[in-house]
């Protein structure tokens, strides 16, 4: 598997972090996103809402505000003396020997309305798309890829709602009712370049919420943003895989978690938790070993801070306590290996855990602990695997539920000793 394709591979798999994913962000494609539209159709929605079918929209009505059309209808009036429009003298006549009211007139007054097909359409995308959005606004950051994206969007949908013509048909049509297959078939079918964009919205956010695949694909392309390493997203794809083993194991749902700026873990599993690049509050700086404290002693000579621990992935049982660490390696496996870093992945593996255990204990959480590479190359892993050797895994064992095994041994393990 080429870089290219394994960073594709990593962001299909992730597409359920990468909806929440609310930080300062790149552009990700996808080919095959692993998702679950029942559980992530709320998000899907606001998506729709900064998507190029509602943007379109938007660019076109800003430019185009007079071609919103209003049609011509007849009113009915009974009045005393009195004729609005066309007199009806049939109706009148048989007003007047129902009522007895010998100056009754009956007429049909002209008016123009925007209460039409189309206009159900337009102003139903417009309204919801604005709503949306601004709901997507209140759950990301300023720091968000996102946010501009959103701030446009919203912003422009705004300035739309203000226009007279959008304000009186908003006042005409039904909002809490959906368009009718009618009027969006009149929509479609208009000479009006608005009324045709409304409608092509308006289906998108039907094939959507309808859970289909190029629908949904097209729109994660136009929108869905990652974190810009493609390191990070493999400790997410990592994170995801063990989050849902233990999922398997627990017969509990995965509780998804928002990536904002706010510090809290990725996955909730029963009472356990994943956290991502997060020291958690367990954890207790091991003591320094020789080779650390002359490091350190170079670092103060050139005014340099101490290093902070930071594991890539942690697991925390219902009591708070860490019971399994993860170190996760990315690198181009057509250049390497994979032994420098699973040998890197080790050292600073066993560092992390002399943070959660006492060394006469530290074999406890190495035995349930993960090495994650992109791919082990020629690593040969200990059949079986001795007690306080961590577990090995690339990514194709991670697809292929490698970690259901380890998800086991972490739920059925002793329950885990205080420092």
């Amino acid at each position: 598997m080429t870089e290219i394709d394994s960073e594709t591979a990593i962001n299909d798999y992730i597409a359920q972090f990468l909806l929440r994913y609310f930080r300062s962000a790149t552009q990700t494609e996808v080919l095959q996103p692993n998702l679950d539209p029942q559980q992530d159709i709320d998000l899907l929605r606001m998506y729709w809402a900064i998507s190029e079918s509602v943007r379109e929209l938007v660019q076109y009505l800003s430019a185009h505000r007079h071609e919103v059309q209003a049609i011509m209808e007849f009113r009915r009036h009974e009045e005393d003396a009195r004729v609005r429009g066309r007199f009806d003298s049939r109706a009148t006549v048989m007003r007047r020997l129902v009522t007895g009211h010998p100056t009754l007139t009956v007429s049909h007054e002209p008016v123009r309305t925007f209460e039409s097909g189309p206009n159900h359409v337009l102003v139903w995308v417009l309204e919801t798309a604005w709503r949306l959005a601004m709901h997507f606004g209140n759950l990301v950051g300023a720091q968000a890829g996102q946010h501009d994206p959103i701030e446009q969007s919203a912003s422009g949908l705004e300035k739309i709602r203000r226009f007279d013509t959008i304000r009186q048909a908003m006042a005409k049509v039904v909002l809490g009712r959906r368009p009718s297959s009618h009027s969006v078939k009149n929509a479609l079918t208009s000479r009006r370049q608005l009324y045709l964009l409304a409608a092509q919205a308006y289906r998108t956010l039907q094939l959507i919420e309808a859970g289909d695949e190029e629908a949904i694909l097209d729109l994660l392309n136009d929108t869905l943003l990652g974190p810009l390493e493609v390191w990070r997203r493999y400790e997410l794809a990592v994170g995801l895989a063990i989050s849902r083993a233990l999922s398997a194991v627990l017969k509990q749902p995965l509780t998804f978690s928002f990536f904002g700026s706010s510090i809290e873990p990725i996955c909730r599993i029963g009472g356990y938790e994943v956290h991502w690049q997060t020291q958690t509050d367990d954890y207790q700086t091991p003591a320094a070993e020789p080779s650390e404290e002359a490091t350190k002693r170079i670092w103060q000579h050139y005014a340099m801070p101490d290093g902070s621990d930071r594991p890539d992935l942690v697991v925390l049982d219902p009591d708070g306590q860490a019971v399994s660490v993860v170190e996760v390696k990315y690198f181009d496996v057509e250049r390497n290996d994979g032994t420098d870093a699973i040998r890197s992945a080790l050292t600073q593996l066993v560092r992390y855990c002399r943070g959660y255990r006492s060394v006469p204990e530290i074999n406890q959480i190495l035995d349930v602990s993960v090495v994650a590479v992109i791919d082990r190359g020629t690593t040969s892993v200990p059949v079986p695997k001795p007690f306080g050797v961590p577990l090995l895994v690339d990514f194709n064992g991670i697809v292929q539920r490698d970690l259901d095994s380890w998800a086991k041994h972490v739920v059925t393990a002793s329950p885990t000793p205080q420092k």
